[in-house]
């Protein structure tokens, strides 16, 4: 329980590093003339596989330990469902939602959950193999 939450709170310290970084930079330009978004979380970053993948590893972060405890519900489901529903609402906030783009969500639901317990993998086996006393 206590490498749970000593990860836990190295993602959020993480996570308010590069928030803080980014929110002191100037926006940078685009090339049709536009600025990119300043904000941690934006519609148009969440809609990216990098900002739903990110987005997703903290919401299933933060909410597996109390799922676990009610439902026995896999973690790859609820891995998948949040990458779902990030998805389709930036979508849906960002171009409109249609069928077509509900389908595409839904497939890049798909790399944003593979992408997700990837990193949260890679993270704990380094933690483990950390941790591991060698066998003599």
């Amino acid at each position: 329980m206590k490498k749970i939450c000593a990860l836990l709170v190295l993602l959020l310290l993480t996570f308010a590093l590069f928030c803080g970084a980014a929110m002191a930079e100037e926006p940078a330009t685009v090339e049709g003339g536009g600025t990119l978004p300043v904000e941690p979380f934006s519609w148009e970053y969440l809609a990216t596989i990098a900002g739903a993948t990110l987005a997703t590893m903290l919401i299933v972060q933060l909410l597996k330990l109390p799922l676990d405890k009610v439902w026995k519900i896999p973690t790859r489901i609820i891995v998948y469902v949040i990458a779902l529903i990030i998805l389709t609402v930036a979508t849906h906030f960002t171009v409109g939602l249609s069928w077509e783009k509900f389908g595409l969500a839904a497939v890049n639901s798909v790399i944003v959950a593979l992408t997700a317990m990837g990193g949260y993998e890679v993270t704990l086996a380094k933690l483990k193999k950390k941790n591991k006393v060698p066998e003599e």
